[in-house]
């Protein structure tokens, strides 16, 4: 009886030892910490201007291009806890992310020499698309945002768009 209850004991002991070394708290190393890009919101730039946020799941503003164009430079920023903005290492597999609503009124054209967190999008028929921005990084997403509305119109602005062979 006394060898039951000390087995017992001892998977008891075991459990609750191994139950109090999550991820979150490595007793090894104790700067160990979350390698995911937390972010809350985002900004998208035009030429430094500011022209979409989103913050508390709430989108204020909108990507506007004419048809045929192509946006000016647009950057994006995260936003984290504290309201600080950034923009997640490459180094660390850190990546932009899209996902168009609709490929035949508007598409993303990326290019490594823009940097990896700024991008144009492309007019290619009158209408209303949207699209949702992410941080991928090494093979999941750590960030997804609600839909940006973007309006493709005949008179929109942007520059004639041009093809381009380095695609990202």
């Amino acid at each position: 009886m006394f060898k039951r209850s000390m087995s017992a004991l001892s998977i008891f002991a075991l459990a609750l030892f191994m139950a109090s070394c999550g991820d979150d708290d490595n007793p090894v190393d104790p700067d160990h910490h979350d390698d995911h890009a937390e972010a809350i919101g985002l900004i998208v730039r035009d030429s430094g201007a500011e022209i979409v946020r989103v913050e508390s799941g709430q989108v204020s503003g909108e990507i506007e291009v004419g048809h045929g164009k192509e946006t000016a430079l647009l950057s994006v920023r995260f936003i984290a806890e504290d309201g600080d903005l950034f923009t997640p290492d490459e180094a660390d597999d850190y990546s932009l992310g899209w996902e168009i609503a609709d490929e035949s009124i508007a598409e993303v054209e990326h290019h490594a020499e823009d940097g990896a967190w700024a991008f144009h999008i492309i007019g290619l028929a009158e209408g209303e698309t949207a699209i949702r921005l992410k941080i991928d990084h090494e093979g999941h997403v750590d960030f997804v945002s609600p839909e940006i509305e973007i309006h493709v119109s005949e008179d929109g602005p942007g520059e004639e768009h041009e093809e381009h062979d380095d695609e990202g």
